[in-house]
């Protein structure tokens, strides 16, 4: 059997069969912003986390189950702690989520408004164009229109395959986090 780059760079928790994506931490506050203000369990994640837990997200095939694993020093545990910060990071990747699907709206709301406008552009032109023989003026028009309605059409193309294809992938990645286990343990067991 083949093993996958994949699987050199994440451990596979033994007891589940979940890839693991494994944090080494000091205190339960290093998993939030310091310099957001609000209770824990609305805190903003670090970012530099949330682009480490984007970024495994890519590396893991969607196909693979995950589990966050977070090791602290045998000192620092405290349940109540840990009980709150798992609350606080699945709130983080609904706002996440959330706001993706809002990207995703606009996004799918300007496609709809480039592929009509291109319908009317290039329609236009083909009207245009059953007018033998034009002046000047309108066969420079006519041509704008079929340029304008190709360049609407392209752009919708380019938002459907290009734009939303990474936003959508990015929501399934955070999907996938917010099924996921989010576990604390001591560090000794690293």
């Amino acid at each position: 059997m083949k093993k996958h780059e994949y699987q050199n760079l994440y451990n596979r928790n033994p007891d589940t069969n979940h890839m693991m994506i494994e944090v080494s931490l000091e205190d339960y506050s290093e998993i939030f912003n310091g310099w957001d203000a609000s209770p824990i369990r609305r805190k903003d994640l670090e970012p530099e986390l949330i682009d480490y837990l984007e970024q495994s997200g890519t590396e893991i095939p969607l196909n693979e189950s995950v589990e966050i694993c977070f090791y602290l020093p045998q000192d620092k545990k405290d349940l109540e702690k840990e009980q709150k910060s798992i609350v606080a990071i699945k709130n983080n990747f609904r706002v996440v989520v959330f706001f993706i699907n809002k990207r995703l709206k606009r996004g799918y709301r300007q496609m709809a408004t480039f592929i009509v406008m291109s319908l009317i552009f290039i329609t236009s032109a083909y009207i245009i164009r059953g007018q033998e023989p034009l002046p000047l003026l309108t066969s420079i028009m006519r041509e704008g229109l079929f340029i304008g309605g190709w360049v609407f059409l392209w752009e919708a193309f380019n938002l459907f395959f290009f734009t939303t294809h990474e936003e959508r992938k990015k929501r399934k990645i955070f999907y996938r986090y917010l099924d996921s286990d989010i576990i604390f343990k001591d560090m000794k067991d690293v």
